[in-house]
């Protein structure tokens, strides 16, 4: 296939909220870049569930000092990615959908981004700098038990009315598993929950906090506390318990554990990774990483801490461009 070059002063990849913020904030200063993503635009509030009403207000998802006024204080899923498309088209933001990045090479002064599109064209990019935008909902946390690869088992919840009269388990205990179980059961689904924890009433969004709490107690949901799934089959789950190992039936699970960074890539450029926490290496100050001139942008910087949203990594771009456009002018 056809293999073509562009030159730029940075390739941000990934196309989610934090890599357009700073395609912004990079566009503001007259600094070439593009932006490649290998799915849709802010993809992963694409995959959240249809229905979703975000916790954050629509102020502090704003990118690039855009207002985003939502029908209510808090958007839903339809409004936000309606935000983030007509930023993109009105900002005329240069990003490339579909294109999947499979490799970062580094030269003596500037780097090649290899991408292939939906096609299967061969696209090559060349950039003095890179920033690294690529998020962490692409990459499910695993519970690591046999059947879990089976197609039953989903780890992005849309929505529940297929799953009237199913059978089915979720796991996990925070937001998007408690936010899940309370649909299905809305939908007419019989629903089991199964957390490690032995609660799942904190930390969760004061407004599941009443549903789940009444749908537990009058037993509408099952729920599994300080329990582990064990084993997947075509038609039940092994779940262990503190008194014992309970085999209960099941048609669906969705497993809502969580979600990591793939830091394969990060790697292979020389990112070094905490290996407990998978946070990168970068300077606070200026997100450029233990490489020169690769910099992190978003939830990419706090690993699996989840202690980096959209409300603050939207502000990382601002400081990556001011560093760049430091360096291209001292050139």
């Amino acid at each position: 296939m056809k293999d073509y070059q562009i030159m730029y002063d940075v390739v941000i990849i990934g196309g989610g909220p934090c890599g357009l913020a700073t395609a912004l904030a990079l566009q503001e200063k007259g600094i070439s870049y593009v932006i490649v993503e290998k799915e849709a635009i802010v993809n992963s509030i694409v995959n959240c569930p249809l229905d979703m009403r975000f916790y954050s207000t629509s102020d502090r998802l704003e990118i690039g000092n855009i207002p985003f006024l939502s029908q209510e204080v808090r958007p839903t899923r339809t409004e936000l990615l309606k935000y983030y498309r007509l930023v993109t088209e009105r900002q005329a933001i240069n990003i490339k959908c579909f294109q999947k990045v499979n490799r970062v090479l580094k030269d003596t002064d500037s780097f090649t981004v290899h991408a292939v599109d939906r096609t299967g064209t061969n696209i090559s990019y060349q950039a003095r700098m890179i920033v690294m935008a690529t998020g962490i909902f692409d990459h499910p946390k695993r519970i690591g038990v046999e059947g879990e690869s089976m197609s039953k088992v989903m780890h992005y919840y849309k929505e529940g009315h297929s799953f009237h009269g199913q059978d089915v388990t979720v796991v996990g205990g925070k937001n998007s598993a408690v936010e899940a179980a309370i649909d299905l059961y809305r939908n007419g689904a019989r629903v089991s929950l199964v957390h490690r924890g032995d609660t799942v009433y904190k930390g969760i969004k004061p407004s599941l906090l009443l549903d789940i709490r009444n749908f537990i107690e009058k037993e509408k949901i099952k729920f599994y506390p300080n329990s582990s799934v064990g084993e997947i089959n075509d038609t039940e789950v092994c779940i262990h318990t503190p008194e014992a190992k309970v085999t209960i039936p099941n048609d669906f699970v969705f497993s809502l554990i969580g979600y990591q960074p793939d830091t394969t890539m990060l790697q292979n450029i020389g990112i070094t990774i905490d290996s407990s926490t998978l946070v990168p290496t970068f300077n606070p100050d200026t997100y450029e990483t233990n490489v020169q001139n690769v910099f992190l942008a978003g939830v990419v910087t706090g690993g699996i801490t989840n202690t980096v949203y959209i409300e603050g990594g939207r502000f990382h771009g601002m400081k990556i461009a001011e560093e760049i456009e430091q360096r291209l002018n001292y050139k």
